[in-house]
């Protein structure tokens, strides 16, 4: 049985693989990791490493939709 990725009550997050039988472990392993990445647990540890104030978080958001609009200019075109 495996475990979904999502968050529990408390905020813990529930990932998890059971070896099934005749199963390596290696294999059992290499699942566990890839539902980790899946998942976006690491991606969030790192967002949340280090305490970021609300206006870096709306500055840095600012600045990514001005690369994000400055690439499509790019790609499609000055519109």
């Amino acid at each position: 049985m495996e475990h979904s990725g999502k968050t529990d009550i408390s905020g813990h997050f529930n990932n998890g693989v059971e070896v099934r039988e005749s199963e390596h472990v290696e294999a059992a392993l290499k699942r566990f990791k890839r539902e980790v990445a899946n998942s976006g647990i690491l991606t969030e540890l790192k967002k949340r490493e280090f305490y970021e104030k609300p206006s870096v978080l709306k500055k840095r958001a600012r600045e990514a939709a001005i690369r994000k609009r400055e690439r499509k200019k790019v790609v499609f075109g000055d519109t």
